[in-house]
């Protein structure tokens, strides 16, 4: 049966780095909800069709419910958190198996 090694400082640096890119994103989501409708296109203040058609497009674009940066920042941090958990998982057993492991040379030492 081929083991496998896992390298516990490292997998512990990866978590801390996703959860860090994780919180940024979170920040990113609720500055872009502060923001409100309007906010991504302010300067575009001409009332023609036109022009409004561009500040709608552009704020929908921000903050719509499909292909958005909001949607997107929101999508990213689903997968961070997966990964997160998928990587504390992998450190927990191997934790497990490393004390289990320990465990059982003392026993046999004795």
């Amino acid at each position: 049966m081929a083991g496998y090694l896992v390298d516990p400082a490292g997998l512990e640096s990866a978590i801390k780095k996703l959860e860090d890119i994780r919180e940024n994103a979170r920040s990113m989501v609720q500055s872009i909800a502060r923001s409100g409708p309007g906010a991504f296109a302010g300067e575009l203040t001409a009332k023609d069709n036109y022009t409004s058609s561009a500040f709608k497009a552009i704020n929908e674009r921000a903050v719509g419910d499909q292909g958005s940066l909001q949607m997107i920042v929101k999508e990213l941090n689903t997968k961070l958190t997966e990964k997160i958990e998928a990587y504390q998982a992998t450190l927990d057993e191997y934790r497990r198996n490393d004390d289990a492991a320990a465990s059982s040379v003392r026993h046999t030492e004795q």
